[in-house]
Parts: C-alpha cells; structure tokens; sequence
C-alpha cells in the first residue's frame, strides 16, 4: 500500500502487488548495460508531464528494483510521436522523464544513478503515419547505463 497525493494535495492510498511485474525485462539476473526497457503502463496527463495515479505501480517496481540493486544507474528517456513542432516535443518529452527521474530520486534514489533526456520526436520506433504508431512513440523507456 502506497500513499500519494493527486494534483490538488488530497492524499490517496494505493493498492498493489509488486509481485505482478509492470516491468518484466527488469530483473537483475537478466540485466545488461545498454539495455533499453519501454514502460509500457506508465502514463501522463495529455500533453502534461503529470503522471497518472494508475502508473504507480510501474513508478513503485523501478524504485524497488534500484534500491535493491544500489549499483545500478540508468537512463530515463522520453519520446513523443512526430505531430507536435520539435520544440514542444523535445520540451514535454524532457519534462516527462523528468518527472520520472524526479519520483525515483524524491524516494531517495542518488540523483547520480537517474539520469534523464527527452529525446522529442527523434527516435521514433513506430511509424507516425498511423493512430496507433504515433500512440506507441510517445513512450518512455529506461536504458542501464550501468550495473
């Protein structure tokens, strides 16, 4: 059980199984530098670094996962689809791991371990010339950067 606070400072408790991996490639046994993870039940406020409530769980493994494994440090990279103009891409997807890298180190995670880039809308790995393409871009994902 997790406590947070919405947007409005109202606190709400949170229930989940961390046993129910968010993030199944996220496992130490497993884990190479330069490996890149999508986090794919992580999501935001449209246009919006603001996370939302229902990524907590996600948010909560990745904490778990660098406090149990202190010599891990990573990358978190946000991207976004190609419709915006570059600079409110490149400006939304940098606030967006941002706020991720923020959250880890808020709970206590060296800032020298969480380092973060907003990559906009250079490095699609979908095409943007459909819905569902463009949905799948705005992503964020996490890079070992060492273990």
């Amino acid at each position: 059980e997790v406590s947070v606070k919405d947007e409005n400072g109202c606190a709400a408790d949170l229930k989940f199984d961390l046993k129910n991996k968010q993030i199944p490639e996220l496992t130490a046994a497993t884990l190479q530098k330069g490996q890149t993870m999508r986090l794919d039940k992580l999501f935001f406020k449209a246009d919006s670094s603001s996370i939302e409530p229902s990524s907590l769980p996600t948010m909560e493994e990745l904490y778990e996962f660098l406090t149990e494994n202190g010599s891990v440090a990573i990358e978190i990279g946000g991207h976004t689809n190609n419709i915006p103009p570059h600079e409110f891409c490149d400006r939304l997807s940098e606030e967006r791991a941002k706020a991720v890298a923020d959250y880890l180190v808020g709970k206590g995670i060296d800032p020298r371990r969480v380092l973060y880039k907003g990559y906009g809308k250079r490095k699609p790995k979908y095409t943007n010339k459909t819905k569902d393409g463009r949905r799948k871009n705005q992503r964020v994902e996490v890079k070992v950067l060492s273990i």
